[in-house]
């Protein structure tokens, strides 16, 4: 494709182009990846701009430079008053417009969109549906497994990536959508089957700024879609009404207490899984699920709702569920010689963390084996700071003893961290601090004793700890097996 042809084809404004026609070998924002023939587009990012390295991308041979600003002025610059509009409708155009050529199903809100991206997944594959996946963990598609670096990437990788799953036969793909790829325009003229809302609870307000921002990053999904596609949202939650007003889309809701569209009956959670029954256009099915935890009761009903109103059977949804192995991170459960159990989860926010130590309560209390909830956890470093006192007061009033340690604190002081989490334990005295990760994790394993379950949160699929900048290999399910000899060797 010629770069007038490019030009032509987007649906954004540009400058006039007055200079030399040539094909078109690629779209980056990145000068280092600059090569001959490429168009180089100056962003403003976070931390730097893009301007500033214009001239090393001429150096390394780019046809064209896309900017917002004339400072650079010259035959081959135009401007564009938003250029990272201009990198996500220029790569669409680029790729081939992918989106259009698979039914894209986008999953957004605070918990829960990689368990329910993985199941909505595997549902689409039992039902004979090829479909891709974009999310925190990995892009897969058929055999194709490549690890993230974004939970939603770049508009420019991802066109490529949905260019390759539709070349390589996928029917649909459905895809983790971040609040901040909505602002930063990631994905951008993507044309969705469905939108799925999860549920909003506190995070990332160090990049929005208060709730309010938050939840309009997220409702931009459901305010683009058009009037063909599914609007899916969780009616029990408190904005789950909320984010589909206004929308083009058709509206669907699930839940489990509110009337709804898909409401299961009969629920039923123990330490060996899931249960209930559903109704669904005048056919019914039990479920029964490996997964355990009312927070996954939602993620399923909320694969199950995407999954239904784009092609596949109640039979083989019911199926794929009960096939399904949780995702790595997610409350994934390791039986201990003493008879407790450690569980490595990946919850990382006030809600999150709130669900995982309630389901752990429920678990330990099924057992009947009066089982304390051992809570091992920590915050991020150089993220929301508001979460933390807030993460400190749900551990301590809801485990039966915390083990507050460091998450990954990047580039603050642990210890800062630490005094802002233990700012919230309003005068429990049920816990200590072991900063070293691994040495808190062995200590709640050491204390455990049958009954209880060790619950490390936080991390989950990560297999890296972040300190002073510098990732070293870290995981928490490693240190799980390392230690378990030590259970109940206090």
């Amino acid at each position: 494709m010629n770069i007038r042809e490019l030009i032509g084809k987007a649906s954004l404004e540009f400058s006039e182009y007055n200079g030399p026609d040539f094909d078109v070998k690629g779209i980056t924002y990145d000068s280092r990846k600059v090569k001959p023939g490429f168009v180089f587009i100056a962003i403003k990012g976070l931390k730097d701009d893009g301007s500033k390295y214009i001239v090393n991308a001429r150096s390394n041979g780019a046809g064209l430079i896309i900017s917002e600003s004339n400072d650079q002025s010259a035959g081959d610059v135009i401007i564009t008053g938003n250029p990272r509009r201009a990198m996500a409708d220029l790569s669409r155009v680029y790729y081939g417009d992918p989106s259009r050529k698979l039914s894209l199903h986008g999953i957004t809100g605070t918990n829960g969109k990689t368990t329910t991206t993985y199941l909505a997944r595997s549902i689409f594959e039992h039902a004979g549906i090829p479909c891709g996946l974009i999310g925190t963990i990995n892009y897969e598609y058929g055999d194709v497994k490549k690890e993230s670096s974004l939970t939603t990437p770049d508009s420019v990788e991802m066109n490529i990536i949905l260019s390759e799953m539709a070349n390589a036969g996928m029917k649909g793909c459905v895809m983790e959508v971040s609040s901040i790829a909505l602002v930063m325009d990631r994905v951008y003229g993507l044309k969705y089957r469905s939108g799925l809302f999860t549920n909003l609870t506190s995070e990332h307000l160090d990049f929005h700024g208060n709730m309010k921002e938050y939840f309009e990053a997220k409702k931009i999904l459901f305010d683009n879609l058009d009037g063909d596609s599914l609007a899916i949202s969780n009616k029990d939650d408190e904005y789950g009404s909320k984010i589909v007003e206004g929308t083009k889309a058709g509206k669907y809701f699930y839940s489990l207490v509110s009337d709804s569209d898909l409401c299961p009956s009969n629920v039923s959670i123990s330490v060996k899984g899931i249960s209930f029954g559903i109704s669904y256009e005048g056919k019914s099915a039990k479920i029964v699920s490996k997964l355990t935890g009312r927070f996954n009761v939602y993620n399923i009903l909320a694969a199950m709702s995407l999954c239904l109103n784009n092609g596949a059977e109640l039979g083989a949804v019911a199926e794929a569920v009960s096939k399904f192995e949780a995702v790595r991170g997610r409350f994934n459960r390791m039986h201990l010689p003493n008879g407790a159990t450690a569980v490595v989860d990946y919850s990382h926010t006030s809600d999150s963390l709130k669900n995982a130590i309630e389901s752990a309560r429920d678990l330990v209390d099924l057992e009947g084996k009066n089982g304390r909830v051992i809570t091992v956890f920590g915050c991020g470093g150089n993220k929301d700071r508001t979460k933390r006192p807030v993460m400190g007061k749900i551990a301590v009033s809801l485990s039966d003893y915390a083990l507050i340690t460091s998450d990954n604190p990047r580039y603050e002081d642990p210890f800062v961290i630490i005094d802002e989490i233990t700012a919230g334990t309003n005068g429990f005295k049920n816990y200590e601090v072991i900063e070293d990760r691994e040495s808190a994790i062995r200590r709640g394993i050491e204390i455990s004793r049958e009954g209880d379950i060790v619950l490390i949160c936080g991390k989950g699929h990560e297999t890296y700890q972040e300190v002073h900048g510098v990732r070293k290999h870290f995981d928490d399910m490693e240190m799980a097996v390392k230690y378990s000899n030590n259970a109940g060797r206090q």
